[in-house]
Formats: C-alpha cells, structure tokens, sequence
C-alpha cells in the first residue's frame, strides 16, 4: 500500500473515532446498603465511567426532588460521584453525551419503619437491638453527605472501620456527632476518641466509648431513656424571621393605585369603552410591576453548643417569599454545609458541581402567600467559654472564661431570664433578681430547649457573621454551662 493510502486510512480511521458515539457505564449505589426512613435524606454513590472522552450530563431524581450534573468523562477513568437525595422509595439516575444514546438507572430505597442501627464492625459478631432494625455496614458503606446520616438513628463503628474511611466520610461523621448523632465507638484508639469528644453536641452525652460490642448495646439502650435536643421547628422558625413588609406595603399601593385609577375613571370618563379598558391596562400594568419586586431573601440561624466545646451546632433556613406565580433559581449559600428543601414535598431542582462534589444552585416554583425555603445544618467553632459561681447575696457570679469578649445578651437560670452584660475575656458580673428581660420569641424558644436545672446565654450573632451580600439575616447562640 501506497503512503498516501496509509495517510487516506488514517484519516478514515480518525473520522469514525470522532464520529463513534460513546459509550458510558452507569453504576448506582444508595448508603446503608439501600436502607432509609421515610421523610428524611440520603445518598447515591453514583460511578460513570466511558470508552471515549466525552461530557455528559447526569439527572438524579428522588421524590419531588432532583440534582444535575455536567460531568466530563476520559476513557478508562471513572467518575465517582456521592449525591445528596431525599429518602423516597425509588430513585432514577440518567445520563447521557451529545450523540449519544441515554443510559438509565432505578434504584429501590428499602424504608424501614423501625429505627436504623448501624454497624460497622471488622468481625461477624452479631449485633441486635430491641425494636431497631439491624443494617451491617463496610467502611464504604457510610456515606460522604452530611445530610445522609439522617437514615440512621444509632451506630456503633469500631476502630478498623474509623481508620478506613476517607476524608469526606469522616467529615461527615463528625458533622453527625456535633448535631447529637448517637455513635459507639468499640475498641477505638485514644485519638479517634478525642476527635470525636472535641465535636459531639449535648453535652458529649450522644458519643460513648465500649470494649465490646455487647456493652456498646447496653450503652445505647441507657442513651434511648436519655432525651436529647430536637430539632428546631419551621414554627419557632417563623417567629424568628421579620415579615417581609416592604414587599407587601409595594402591593397594597399598587392595589390601591388600581382603585383610585378605576374610581376616577368611573366619576370623570363614564364611557364603555374606557370603562373596559382602565382596568385591562391597570392589570397589565399591576403584574408587570409584581414581576418586577423580587422580595429580598431572609436567612434565619439558629445554634447551640456547650460552654468548653471546640464547635457549636447550626440549622439555617434561607427563606424566599413568593408574589407572582414564576420560577425562581438561587445560588446555594457555600459557608452553610448540608443543604436540603425544608419540605419535600415541594418540587425543587438542584445543580450539583461534580469537581467539588456539593449543591450550587437550586430552582423551584414561586407562588403568591407561598414561602419557599432552604435548610441548613453543620457545625461552626466555638470560643466562648462560661463560668459561673453560686453566691448567697446574689442568684450567681458569671465569668467570661473564654479568650474572646462577649456582647451583651441574656442569662437563663432556674427557668427565669436575666440581662446579661457584655464581658471581656477574665470579666466577671454578679447577676441579681431585678435584672429579668421580657420573653421575646428568641427567649422563649431558648428556654423551652434549656433544661429547667441548666444555666444557658444567649447571644444574637453579629449580622456580619449570619450573612452577606444583600441577604437579610439573624442569628443567635445558645451556650449552655457544664453541670456543677
């Protein structure tokens, strides 16, 4: 063959590569081999792999939720991928490359209607607790959301799992810790141990240490007559965030710029033709301006922590108000971590970054005198530190023990509400009995989550810390003091 005919089928040759469609590999795996309960979140472990370089767009659906993804894909490299859904009974996962043909994945969620324990132990000794249901966990078993620990309601891990998981795996096991995740550690060395104390919520009393997995069992079953802090509700949530009024005071002008104009009409022009046409013009003119006001989005904080403790638990709401019927897409705030729809059940659309594995945007539907809303959860860290000192002249002695000052807040002591000043570092203040505050919604939220015999204060967090941007946010801390 001649070289010139080489050349010809080279080139033929790298036409029909260009031109193959590629072929990509779909795999699928949910967390908790496949276990969830109804109501809450999980996660797929989803892999991608392609005989030709190409770029390919992943859909994720869950319930009324769903995620997409743009993932580029090299020959002989697979893309792994963990996606943050919520826990519905089915899931279908997509993907597919220009010129290419779909591949599709349906993934069955097993809902337990029992608690989950979670086990991830490096032998086969059988662990059974009364009333939860059992699930056997490998290290890569656990999953890299934070959000995905909502499935289980207890676990019990040993060192050998601790140590294989990953860096993203043991990140979310400490964000579960700090928000009171019940956990047993068995036959742990001392420095897992001490991570995981550094950042437990509740007083540390959520994370125990067993030499074996039977005492793990019977550390659990003392946990469970233990109640821990719920979750904050949308209810209290509601009370926290300030009504959008600048919004609605826009629409009661315009509702009554329309009836002065139809009254005027109606008095000065009372011809049919104009008649019919003030109004139609009215409400033309009334939507367009309603599409045009984009009430500003309100983010409400709420966290608490121990006084001694290196992080403080969070839950934050982004809230977006509705006027007009629409669609609206919002950047994911990136300093919050696990982010989810407050309400499943409400349709919403997330982008999710493949390179750096977390949810960017969100899109959903707005609707008149609907809010829609954002959650978040994580850990933050934590450098107040109180001190306090029972006194006879006095209800107490309270000492700012930390390094950093303190602002001016609110005490909580044996079920009633003190003022409490701002403090450097060192600073002490004696509070006495006429200082009591009136319950604002803060307060009395604070007090109906602070034991009757803890002494806790409360802070309002610095706007600055909340949020940024043009976002409208509020904040506070609940710090509760050690027990004498």
């Amino acid at each position: 063959m001649s070289r010139w005919s080489w050349l010809l089928w080279l080139a033929l040759c790298g036409v029909t590569d260009a031109s193959a469609e590629p072929r990509i590999d779909l795999a699928a795996t949910p967390a908790w081999k496949g276990w969830t309960r109804s109501g809450r979140g999980t996660e797929l472990d989803i892999r991608l792999t392609s005989d030709i370089a190409t770029r390919a767009t992943l859909d994720v659906a869950a319930g009324a939720q769903s995620a997409r993804a743009d993932v580029d894909l090299e020959p002989g490299r697979t893309v792994r991928l963990q996606v943050p859904i919520e826990a519905a009974e089915d899931a279908a996962v997509s993907a597919v490359s220009p010129g290419g043909s779909p591949v599709r994945k349906d993934v069955r969620l097993a809902q337990s209607e029992s608690p989950l324990l979670g086990v991830g132990l490096g032998t086969d000794v059988p662990v059974r607790l009364d009333g939860f249901q059992t699930v056997t966990l490998a290290a890569d078993d656990l999953p890299r959301n934070a959000s995905a620990y909502a499935s289980v309601d207890a676990l019990i891990l040993d060192g050998p799992t601790l140590r294989a998981l990953d860096q993203r795996q043991l990140g979310a096991l400490l964000a579960h810790a700090a928000e009171c995740g019940r956990i047993v550690l068995v036959n742990t060395d001392l420095r897992a141990r001490q991570v995981l104390d550094g950042v437990r919520g509740c007083g540390g009393r959520a994370v125990m240490s067993a030499a074996s997995p039977a005492e793990g069992v019977e550390m659990l079953k003392s946990s469970l007559a233990m109640s821990l802090a719920p979750a904050i509700s949308l209810v209290s949530i509601r009370e926290l965030a300030q009504p959008d009024r600048v919004s609605w005071n826009r629409v009661l002008v315009l509702l009554a710029a329309y009836f002065a104009i139809a009254g005027l009409a109606l008095i000065f022009v009372p011809s049919r033709p104009v008649l019919l046409l003030v109004p139609a013009l009215a409400t033309v003119a009334i939507l367009a301006l309603l599409h045009a006001i984009e009430p500003p989005p309100q983010l409400v904080v709420w966290s608490e922590g121990e006084s001694g403790a290196q992080v403080a638990r969070y839950e934050a709401w982004q809230m977006f108000p509705g006027l007009v019927r629409g669609q609206m897409r919002v950047p994911v705030l990136p300093q919050y971590a696990a982010v989810r729809s407050c309400e499943p059940s409400v349709p919403m659309r997330f982008d999710f970054d493949a390179s750096r594995g977390r949810l960017t945007f969100a899109a959903f539907d707005t609707r008149l005198f609907r809010t829609t809303a954002l959650c978040y959860s994580g850990m933050f860290p934590l450098q107040r530190t109180i001190a306090f000192e029972a006194r006879t002249d006095a209800l107490l002695e309270l000492r700012n023990a930390g390094r950093s000052a303190w602002p001016s807040g609110a005490l909580l002591a044996h079920g009633l509400v003190y003022d409490l000043p701002a403090l450097g570092p060192g600073d002490s203040t004696i509070i006495r009995t006429e200082g009591r505050k009136s319950l604002e919604a803060p307060v009395r939220i604070a007090m109906a989550r602070t034991e009757s015999d803890r002494i806790a204060t409360l802070w309002e967090l610095d706007p600055g810390e909340v949020a940024e941007g043009a976002i409208d946010g509020k904040g506070w801390l609940l710090l509760t003091a050690p027990r004498p």
